[in-house]
């Protein structure tokens, strides 16, 4: 018997998790640097190389990449800069973990300690919180027509939504930034923080265009002797595209843009000055392109001819449920400790969004969590031009959605989309930061879904048992498919020998013709 076949394609959860780690070394400063006198700011990120799935483990290595700006012993410049590569493993427990599973990995930077040894040694202490949900893929050759005429077939319909594309990629950006005239010319870079603003991922034809814009500050040394500190500020406007075959206006997106790593390069100009920066960044991009659908499926069938007899397995269905993208504002301002000096100017403002505890709600999901700023300003002490100042804004936020029980799988995505910080009366700062809550959630159902059937002879002794003609009384559950399978006839006989136009009802009275010999 010939089926016409559609493979079903699902991801199962089997477990989240959230652990903490901690990365603790000692690290010396390279030869080629200044003496430390004090760390002024820090900052990092994770590469994964490597996440292996074992039986009831995963094993994850890979490298923390530490940034400092420290000031120096220096009278001329006050300034350097630090880069340092702290290697890590982990086993982390994860019950139900097999090899052919696979992990999606998150982390956050919960806090970046660092402790002078002395000025030539640093003992540098990070504490992350990884994010691990552990997906099992499961895949099913369903049957979705049987190509014989003489096989009468039930089928089931069902609303889904297919996962039509589920990939990572990158978008590359490359600009070459110009120093403004009142600017003198770099002799070294020493800081950069570079930010994503307003950046958003739209569906087009066969392509995903990537708008939004990228804001740049650069701390350097410059050939001025009189001012060797200097900064300068721009916004990269984003218009770039990446390929997507799959794609249609009109499906269900869901590309969250990150900045996964950035290069900086100092040229020179058409006058052989070093006055160009060459900036080179790459956007990670997670896309997940989904589509609503009705699905048609053999649920059941039989034929005059031989006994069918289904093989059924269980596959979960997901239906969209409802996607929401909200914003919420932030506003603030802290007192700088007398430690800090006096500011002068904000050079520069990063943050992060750390979340506590999810809780699903009646109407929505409620967030705790954190934004953690770190602000560079300037202050009116010459032997330390530069100083940095760190704030938690503790938040709860409220994202609105619909029928979220135990049926009902979501992702949820937050992250910081724009920080400012504005320096106000009585050495105090003023923050405002808004944070982006991005919500996607599917209602899950299994269904039988017929995966093969078994054929056996028809056992003709019943057969010539059964009268020719039948008086039936229709009962509560029967349709006319049904009552056809039982008497071994037709849908289609049923309603011309019985001039049945409508559904069938309880109670009903119908004559069934044994059309087998």
């Amino acid at each position: 018997m010939e089926f016409e076949q559609k493979e079903f394609h699902s991801v199962v959860a089997k477990e989240r998790k959230q652990v903490q780690i901690t990365i603790d070394q000692d690290c010396n400063v390279p030869d080629t640097k200044a003496d430390i006198d004090r760390m002024i700011q820090t900052k990092g990120k994770v590469n994964l190389a490597e996440t292996e799935l074992m039986v009831d483990q995963v094993r994850m290595k890979g490298e923390f990449v530490f940034q400092g700006l420290y000031a120096t012993t220096d009278t001329k410049t006050f300034l350097e800069a630090l880069d340092l590569a702290l290697p890590f493993e982990e086993f982390i427990r994860m019950e139900g973990a097999v090899p052919t599973d696979y992990m999606k990995v998150e982390y956050v930077i919960d806090d970046i300690n660092v402790r002078l040894i002395n000025s030539r040694k640093l003992s540098i202490r990070i504490l992350l919180t990884l994010s691990l949900q552990l997906n099992e893929e499961m895949k099913e050759e369903g049957i979705i027509d049987i190509l014989d005429e003489d096989v009468s077939l039930f089928k089931k319909e069902i609303q889904v939504t297919d996962v039509i594309v589920n990939k990572k990629d990158v978008a590359r950006i490359k600009e070459e930034l110009v120093l403004p005239a009142n600017k003198s010319n770099i002799y070294q870079i020493l800081w950069e923080q570079i930010s994503l603003e307003d950046v958003q991922g739209k569906l087009g034809n066969a392509k995903i265009e990537i708008q939004g814009d990228m804001n740049v500050f650069v701390l350097y040394i410059g050939e001025d002797d009189q001012t060797p500190v200097q900064y300068v500020r721009w916004t990269i406007p984003i218009n770039t595209e990446i390929e997507c075959l799959e794609c249609e206006p009109g499906m269900i997106g869901k590309v969250n843009i990150s900045l996964g790593s950035e290069e900086l390069e100092i040229r020179p100009d058409m006058d052989g000055e070093e006055r160009i920066i060459l900036l080179e960044g790459i956007l990670d991009c997670n896309i997940k392109i989904y589509e609503d659908r009705n699905l048609s499926y053999v649920f059941d069938a039989y034929t005059r001819k031989c006994v069918l007899t289904p093989i059924y397995k269980e596959v979960m269905f997901e239906t969209l449920l409802g996607k929401n993208k909200a914003t919420m504002k932030l506003e603030d301002q802290f007192q700088l400790e007398e430690n800090q000096g006096n500011m002068l100017q904000v050079l520069s403002v990063r943050g992060n969004c750390n979340i506590d505890e999810q809780e699903r709600k009646e109407n929505g999901i409620e967030v705790e969590g954190v934004v953690i700023s770190s602000v560079l300003f300037l202050t009116t002490d010459d032997m330390l031009p530069v100083a940095s100042a760190d704030y938690v804004q503790p938040f709860t936020y409220l994202i609105e959605a619909k029928s979220l029980d135990e049926n009902v799988d979501y992702q949820l995505d937050i992250g910081l989309d724009r920080i400012l910080a504005t320096p106000v009366e009585g050495n105090k700062i003023e923050l405002k930061a808004r944070v982006v809550f991005d919500l996607i959630s599917f209602c899950k159902k299994n269904e039988k879904v017929m995966v093969d059937v078994k054929e056996e002879p028809l056992d003709y002794e019943y057969l010539q048992k059964l009268p020719g003609i039948v008086g039936y009384r229709v009962k509560p559950g029967d349709t006319l498919w049904s009552i056809a399978k039982k008497f071994y006839t037709t849908v289609d006989g049923i309603r011309e020998q019985n001039d049945i136009k409508e559904e069938i009802k309880p109670g009903d009275k119908i004559i069934i013709v044994k059309e087998i010999q």
